[in-house]
C-alpha cells in the first residue's frame, strides 16, 4: 500500500477521474440521496482554485497493486485554531475493514507532527458510518456533533419564504464586495457567529476585520466562486444586525453551500435570522434558478437555527460529527 500526497502538476485526467468516481461510491454509500460531487468539482478542490479553506491543504491519496483504495486531506488552519491539524480520511466501500484506514493515520501522522500541532481534528464523521467506530477505536473523542440539511428548491413550498422584514429594519445585500459604509458593523456582525453552540470543541472564532473580508471577496472572485450576501440593518444606526451568505463552487452549480448565518446578539429576538435566509431564497432563485438544493451545517442542540431552516423548506438529512486527540496520544496509539 503506497501512500502519497496528491501533486496536481504531475497529475492526469485518469487520476482525477478515479477520485472522482470512488468518491461518488462513498457518498452514495455514507450519504444516500446526496449527489456525487462532479469530476469538475474534483478538478477545482484538487488544484487549489477553492478560496474557502482553513488554511494551506495536502491532498492524499492511498493505492494498492488493484488501484486507489482512499483519499484524504490534511490541514493547516494558518490564522486562527493554529493549534490544531485537520484530518478528513475516506476509504473505498468495499476495501474497508483492512486496516487501510489506521494505516493511512499512521501514513499522515508525521506530517502532523512535523507541523507542530498538538491536536488532531478528524472533520464530518457522518452518523451511523464506519467513521464513527473507527474514530472511538483509534482513541478520538466526538467533541460536537451537528445536524445536516438540505432545502430542495425544485420541491420546496416557496411561499415559505415569504417573510416580511422586522419593524426597525431593512434588508440589504450583495454578490461581489461589501458596500464601503456598512463594512465596518458588517466585520462585527460576523463575529456574532462566535456565540454559535461549540459543545466540547475548542474552536477560535474568524477575526474578521475591513481588511480581512476585502481580502476574502478577492480571492472568491478570483477562484470564480459566487458568495452572495444578505444583511438585516438597523435603521436607527445604520449598522449590520444580522448576516447569512451562501456559496456556489464553479465546478458544482446546481448546489449551495449556507455558510455563516448570525445575528448581532442586541438584535435577537426580532426574527432576523429567518428573514435574511428567507430573502436570500427569493434572490438566489431569481438569479441563480438552475441552484437546485442548498445545504447546511448546524450544531445539533442549535435548536432556533435548526427551526428556523426548517421553517424554510429545509429537511434533516443525516447527523455528523467531530472527533479530537492530542496529536501526542494518536502517535502513541498508532505506535508512532
Amino acid at each position: 500500500m503506497q501512500f502519497t500526497p496528491f501533486d496536481p502538476s504531475t497529475a492526469s485526467g485518469a487520476d482525477y477521474e478515479a477520485i472522482t468516481e470512488m468518491r461518488a461510491r462513498i457518498q452514495a454509500f455514507d450519504r444516500p440521496g446526496t449527489p456525487p460531487f462532479p469530476l469538475a468539482a474534483t478538478i477545482e478542490l484538487l488544484s487549489g482554485q477553492d478560496a474557502v479553506s482553513f488554511g494551506p491543504r495536502t491532498f492524499w491519496t492511498a493505492r494498492d497493486a488493484e488501484g486507489l483504495t482512499g483519499f484524504a486531506v490534511v490541514s493547516l488552519p494558518d490564522r486562527e485554531n493554529t493549534d490544531m491539524a485537520l484530518v478528513f480520511i475516506e476509504v473505498d466501500v468495499d476495501r474497508r475493514r483492512q486496516g487501510i484506514g489506521t494505516a493511512f493515520l499512521r501514513a499522515l501522522l508525521p506530517s502532523v507532527q512535523a507541523s507542530g500541532r498538538p491536536r488532531v481534528l478528524a472533520l464530518n464523521v457522518v452518523g451511523g458510518s464506519a467513521g464513527e467506530p473507527f474514530a472511538e477505536a483509534m482513541g478520538l473523542a466526538c467533541t460536537i456533533r451537528g445536524v445536516s440539511q438540505t432545502l430542495e428548491t425544485t420541491s420546496v413550498d416557496r411561499t415559505l419564504w415569504d417573510v416580511p422584514t422586522p419593524d426597525g429594519y431593512r434588508l440589504h445585500a450583495w454578490d461581489e464586495a461589501a458596500p464601503e459604509e456598512l463594512i465596518a458593523s458588517y466585520a462585527e456582525a460576523r463575529k456574532a457567529i462566535d456565540d454559535s453552540p461549540t459543545q466540547d470543541l475548542v474552536w477560535e472564532g474568524t477575526a474578521w476585520t475591513p481588511q480581512r473580508i476585502r481580502d476574502d471577496e478577492a480571492a472568491v472572485i478570483a477562484a470564480g466562486q459566487y458568495v452572495p450576501v444578505v444583511v438585516a440593518v438597523h435603521e436607527a444606526t445604520s449598522e449590520v444586525a444580522g448576516i447569512t451568505e451562501l456559496i456556489i463552487r464553479p465546478g458544482d452549480l446546481d448546489q449551495a453551500r449556507q455558510m455563516d448565518t448570525a445575528v448581532r446578539e442586541e438584535h435577537r429576538g426580532h426574527g432576523l435570522g429567518r428573514a435574511i435566509k428567507a430573502e436570500m431564497m427569493r434572490r438566489l432563485m431569481a438569479s441563480r434558478p438552475e441552484v437546485a438544493r442548498v445545504t447546511t451545517q448546524t450544531a445539533s442542540d442549535n435548536t432556533y437555527m435548526i427551526g428556523v431552516n426548517h421553517s424554510l423548506g429545509y429537511t434533516d438529512v443525516r447527523t455528523l460529527a467531530h472527533y479530537e486527540i492530542a496529536t501526542e496520544a494518536l502517535a502513541a496509539r498508532l505506535g508512532g
